[in-house]
Formats: structure tokens, C-alpha cells, sequence
């Protein structure tokens, strides 16, 4: 037999991944950031976006077992209406549902990636047009934040920088 991917190295880049830290939020004190996370809250961006986790009881790392975690996501799949819809069913995913993606370490995306694209197909330039393409589920999260005055828009977007 012919591995792609040798065995070993699977296991240690599956091991390397499971040990890898999360970066840390900047910023936290901020009171502008602070005000960002509660109007995150307000709009109920965190109804999908949960700010906490805990992990389960059993891990291949056994530092890793019964952490609180703070990914801003449900991990669960949310119908994102007919405007990120792409009409292409993934195995249980429909072509209009997404997996709400994890926002840790969001902030230093340009730094890292060299851009602010955002998106399952990078259209959205920067977190306002991507929260701007939110339907469906997440129709009501979009509308309270585009509601806010511009102060406000931008404390919920300095959050979301420090993440």
C-alpha cells in the first residue's frame, strides 16, 4: 500500500495542531473594546458566536481536558440565507447552511494572511460587510448592528480586533 501521508507523519501533525495554542485576546481592558464585547452581546452576535466552551472530560493531550475556552462559535450549522448561499450541499451541510466559524484570533488575520477578507469566499472586505452579509439565522444580529450609530459600529468592531 502507498500512503499519501505517512502514518507517523500524520500523528505528529495531528499532535502539533491538538498543542498549538490559541492566541490570546489583545486588549481586553480596553474600555472601547469592552464596550464592543457588550454590544456584541446586545446585537446577539453571541447566540452563534459563543463566547465560551469547556472542553470535555477525555483528550489526546491530557492538559487539554476540561479547559475553558473562548472560540466565539457554537461549531454548529446555521442556515446564513440566500445571500452567502452557494446553492452546493457539503455531506450534511445544505448549500445555504454554514458552520459558524470560530473568531479567536480573528484580529490578526491581516497580519498573518496579508489581508481582511472574510467569508467562506473571501467577499466580505473587513468585519462590517462581513456582518453585513449575514441573512437567515442571523438576519436579527445583522439588523441590530446595522442600527447602531457609527460609535458604536466601531466599538463592536474594535471587539472583534482584539480577538
Amino acid at each position: 500500500m502507498t500512503w499519501e501521508v505517512l502514518p507517523t507523519r500524520l500523528r505528529n501533525v495531528t499532535w502539533y495542531l491538538q498543542a498549538l495554542a490559541v492566541p490570546a485576546q489583545r486588549n481586553a481592558d480596553d474600555a472601547e473594546v469592552m464596550r464592543g464585547k457588550q454590544l456584541f452581546t446586545e446585537a446577539q452576535c453571541s447566540g452563534c458566536h459563543v463566547p465560551e466552551l469547556k472542553t470535555g472530560d477525555t483528550a489526546q493531550i491530557a492538559a487539554a481536558a476540561n479547559l475553558t475556552i473562548r472560540p466565539y462559535t457554537d461549531l454548529l450549522l446555521h442556515d446564513m440565507g440566500p445571500g452567502l448561499a452557494d446553492d452546493r450541499p457539503d455531506f450534511q451541510a445544505t448549500g445555504s447552511q454554514w458552520r459558524t466559524p470560530p473568531l479567536w484570533g480573528l484580529g490578526l488575520q491581516e497580519t498573518v494572511n496579508g489581508h481582511t477578507d472574510l467569508l467562506h469566499d473571501g467577499r466580505a472586505r473587513g468585519f462590517v460587510e462581513a456582518i453585513a452579509w449575514h441573512g437567515g439565522e442571523a438576519q436579527h444580529a445583522r439588523e441590530r448592528f446595522l442600527e447602531m450609530n457609527k460609535s458604536e459600529r466601531d466599538a463592536l468592531v474594535r471587539f472583534l480586533e482584539s480577538l
